[in-house]
């Protein structure tokens, strides 16, 4: 049998039934060889990106946990509290990230967030353009400065209560509930001398206004068959003094209030801040 080559093929001579032959066969010239190896390459490629995207969300995890810790702390400083807290830090690659000490995107929602004076049932915080140095954040003394701080929370009706305080005018058991058409409505029994209780029920308007509550009552109804002629004008006395502004508890992360909506379990709440340091 004899053999020879080309770049491309090779041609046998080989003796068989009808005697001696000669067969060409192709054999893999370079292009074949080169897809051969795309395929490696590829898996090679990824292996190395999922190493890369895991050991970036790994350090993004280890930072998180960091700055969660001195933020509790930070917030716990200034006497505020919350059953659970978690932070998040967003934008990829975090790495690159990290060796800037400069974040997107960091994240805080709490539950069950204790004021002085008031208990927010939920409070969420997204702080961008956040700046951390990464030596001080690995040492634990880093101090977390974001340009622009955004929480949206809910304050319950119960809370709203503690918050409004109507009862130093002479209302009792007071209660408040959604109107309808982003109004509050507002229930108490009015004290006036004698000790004479009339109930009282009304539609209020909220607003925020220089950081706080501005409250305006409007469609008061006095709930009784019959007035007594010497309490109407108390009463009207009253009318006009649960129209007021309401300063709120300091919210966390210097937060100030800017929009306020009535929903059917509280109020729903938003609030901004800038150049907030979420830890020191």
């Amino acid at each position: 049998m004899a053999a020879t080559r080309t770049n491309e093929e090779t041609r046998v001579t080989e003796y068989g039934e009808t005697g001696y032959a000669t067969r060409t066969y192709a054999r893999p010239g370079r292009l074949g060889r080169r897809r051969r190896g795309l395929p490696l390459l590829a898996a090679v490629l990824l292996a190395i990106g999922a190493v890369l995207v895991v050991g970036d969300r790994v350090a993004a995890k280890v930072a998180a946990d960091e700055i969660e810790t001195r933020v509790v702390a930070e917030l716990s400083s200034r006497g505020v509290t919350a059953d659970r807290t978690d932070v998040g830090v967003e934008g990829f690659p975090f790495l690159t990230q990290v060796a800037e000490g400069k974040y997107d995107k960091i994240t805080v929602d709490m539950t069950t967030v204790r004021l002085r004076g008031a208990t927010l049932p939920q409070l969420n915080v997204v702080a961008n353009d956040v700046t951390a140095d990464t030596r001080q954040l690995i040492d634990g003394t880093a101090k977390v400065v974001a340009e622009r701080v955004r929480g949206t929370g809910t304050i319950d009706f119960g809370s709203l209560a503690t918050i409004v305080d109507y009862e130093r005018f002479g209302l009792t058991g007071v209660t408040f509930a959604n109107a309808g058409n982003g109004g509050l409505r507002v229930r108490g029994k009015a004290q006036l001398a004698g000790g004479i209780q009339v109930p009282l029920a009304a539609t209020a308007n909220l607003t925020a206004v220089n950081g706080g509550l501005r409250v305006r009552v409007r469609d008061v109804d006095f709930e009784a068959a019959r007035l007594p002629a010497a309490a109407k004008g108390a009463l009207d006395a009253l009318v006009r003094r649960l129209s007021l502004d309401v300063p709120l508890p300091d919210l966390p992360f210097d937060l100030s209030l800017d929009r306020v909506v009535v929903e059917e379990s509280g109020l729903s709440i938003s609030a901004t801040a800038r150049n907030v340091s979420l830890a020191s």
